[in-house]
């Protein structure tokens, strides 16, 4: 009686190809891996970045004639139809210069703001024919920007209660005596080294109600 070979108990070619094919599957898939996190390094390029809430500046506006306060600043009539007229009881006119203290040479910038205390609106001629400038020395007036205006002109403007304006652009002083007669000609400078002067200024008839203070060395 013929009798079966022994069982070797070593796998067969067919499970080894098996076994081959699985292996260079799992290669193959871990290649594909590896090449997808090289060329898209990571997710985090795909999601969106929070986006930044954009500020947009307030537009500025453009200056006015040089020396006059921002005119209709909140869009009011400027008619003066149905706004009383602005009078020193509610008005505070204010006297402003860029620096306290200049040195030899520098040449004070100067202004003026207006502010509103009543509680209604009020209607104000800010043009440059109902502005004045003036400095002093002591109780010696120097300088004034009404010895020498051009074309002066009329501009009304309503001053909401509580608002403050203040001039658009400034009046530059040269640092020279003035007075009508000199308008054409060369004006001799004032005094410095330490000297005090005031600023006074005044607006559609309204005064400051005080003088700012300023030394020229």
């Amino acid at each position: 009686m013929s009798s079966s070979a022994p069982d070797s108990g070593r796998p067969s070619k067919q499970i080894y190809a098996r076994r081959r094919l699985f292996v260079l599957l799992g290669l193959v898939a871990v290649i594909a891996v590896i090449v997808l996190l090289i060329v898209q390094p990571g997710s985090t390029s795909d999601v969106p970045k929070a986006s930044v809430p954009v500020v947009t500046p307030t537009e500025t506006p453009a200056p006015g004639a040089s020396g006059a306060p921002s005119t209709n600043p909140s869009g009011a009539p400027t008619d003066g139809a149905s706004v009383p007229k602005c009078t020193s009881k509610v008005i505070v006119v204010s006297a402003i210069t860029d620096k306290g203290d200049y040195a030899a040479g520098e040449k004070p910038q100067l202004r003026m703001s207006i502010t509103n205390t009543g509680s209604e609106a009020c209607t104000i001629n800010a043009g440059t024919s109902k502005q004045s400038f003036t400095i002093l020395n002591g109780d010696n007036k120097v300088w004034t920007s009404t010895d020498c205006q051009v074309e002066p002109s009329d501009q009304n403007s309503v001053i909401e209660s509580g608002q403050t304006v203040q001039s658009a652009e400034a009046i530059v002083w040269d640092r020279t005596k003035s007075t009508a007669d000199t308008c054409e000609g060369n004006r001799d400078p004032v005094p410095a080294a330490g000297a005090s002067y005031q600023l006074s200024v005044s607006i559609d008839g309204i005064k400051s109600t005080n003088a700012k203070r300023f030394v020229l060395e």
